[in-house]
């Protein structure tokens, strides 16, 4: 139940949003809120049902991260 209020009120937000982002040329500004809404919608759901989750940090922690390490272990550190 508590995920379906969640969905509501982001479809709610999407709405709401598509009415204020009217006119001409704005058809990519209300497809990149779409896909904004979106990803945070999965991201509380996730976070509501406890389940790992790509987030921002998951590409540095993945790539970077490693790749500095092994910089600095080069460069003697």
């Amino acid at each position: 139940m508590k995920i379906a209020v969640i969905l509501g009120l982001y479809i709610l937000a999407f709405w709401r949003g598509c009415a204020l982002l009217q006119g001409r040329g704005r058809k990519l500004h209300r497809l990149w809120f779409g896909c904004i809404l979106v990803y945070c919608a999965y991201v509380h759901i996730c976070g509501i049902t406890e389940t790992p989750h790509f987030g921002v940090s998951t590409l540095y922690i993945a790539y970077f991260q490693p790749a500095g390490r092994a910089i600095i272990k080069w460069l003697g550190g």
